[in-house]
């Protein structure tokens, strides 16, 4: 009689257990990830002051406020392009689907207190896709200094409108500084070295493809205006002259987004940002509808985050799910399986 030899005391568990166990640990990690982020955003926006949105809330306004919308998530997705552009110009390998995933899970984690949560979900994410956490690092910092000096750019186009008219030199200056940005991308690779230098981390992703960091530029630029072009359509319901609206709600949302990113302990530059809007808005609009108008882009660019990311997500992983299953098909092919033998 054959009988099954005692299991070792101290055999280590089966790969597959182990990658079970891995599954099941990132499971609950993005699960208390949603749940938090679904918190942070319901205590938000229960805060608002919805009382001054009833301007908003008529019939005619529905089409403006939905291509509102629309323009946001279209910046959003803009943004997503920059981000993957960023990546390649660093000459790291990340599948698509990967890249997509780390950017829209890091723009969640922006609504948890303090900017580490989003940098340690790209990690993470990062880690999964084989890449290691140095390089990871960089590439968020290329991509940071990318989204500051672009935004920083288009928020010049405030400063005339706030300075007054001996201050219309300065509406050549954000052509002129994304010129110099796409002519020398390289500027970008020293401001990087010097924001490492001062963070006392080595510089470990260096760029590869400057003409990818140019299009990764010009991508986020075009965010840039997207995002002020749904505050623009705002503040022309409530009475602002769309001509001279028009750059002031591009410059204003972009500066005053680049100070809240700069706000680090600020969940998503709450309180920061929409001060800094409605004192530019100011210059087109009476306060009191300013504020509505800083109200509604924030309830607007919350909804449309949240809408793309799950969008995105759920694309990202049906995607994967199907390559996987194409992969599997391909490997059982590959292997010649033969039909089991007839029994007679």
């Amino acid at each position: 009689m054959v009988t099954d030899a005692p299991t070792p005391a101290g055999r280590e568990p089966a790969p597959g257990t182990v990658r079970r166990g891995r599954r099941l640990v990132g499971r609950l990690v993005v699960g208390a990830f949603v749940v938090a982020v679904c918190i942070v955003v319901a205590f938000a926006l229960r805060d608002q002051d919805w009382s001054t949105l009833g301007q908003l809330t008529r019939p005619r306004t529905v089409p403006a406020l939905a291509a509102a919308l629309v323009v946001t998530s279209g910046g959003l997705l803009c943004a997503a392009r920059a981000w993957l552009l960023t990546i390649s110009t660093t000459g790291v390998p990340v599948p698509v689907t990967a890249g997509v995933r780390m950017f829209f899970v890091g723009l969640l984690g922006k609504f948890l207190p303090g900017r580490v949560w989003g940098l340690l979900a790209l990690l993470k994410l990062g880690e999964r896709a084989g890449v290691s956490h140095p390089r990871m690092a960089g590439i968020y910092l290329v991509n940071v200094v990318v989204v500051l000096l672009s935004g920083g750019a288009v928020g010049l186009l405030v400063a005339p409108a706030l300075l007054g008219a001996h201050s219309l030199w300065l509406f050549p200056a954000p052509g002129a500084l994304l010129g110099l940005l796409l002519l020398r991308p390289a500027l970008i690779d020293r401001v990087v070295a010097v924001a490492a230098r001062l963070a006392r981390r080595p510089q470990l992703a260096r760029l590869a493809r400057p003409e990818h960091l140019r299009r990764s530029i010009g991508w986020q630029t075009a965010s840039w205006v997207l995002f002020g072009v749904h505050v623009w359509l705002v503040a022309t319901l409530l009475g602002a002259a769309p001509v001279k609206a028009l750059p002031v709600a591009l410059g204003a949302f972009a500066i005053a987004s680049v100070a809240g990113t700069l706000a680090l302990f600020v969940p998503d530059g709450v309180g920061v940002r929409d001060v800094l809007l409605i004192a530019a808005l100011t210059v087109v609009l009476p306060l009191p509808a300013a504020v509505t108008t800083a109200i509604a882009s924030r309830v607007l660019c919350t909804l449309a985050e949240i809408l793309t990311a799950g969008a995105a997500l759920l694309v990202t992983a049906l995607r994967d799910r199907r390559a996987a299953r194409a992969a599997a098909a391909s490997t059982d092919t590959s292997a010649g399986r033969s039909p089991a033998p007839a029994s007679f």
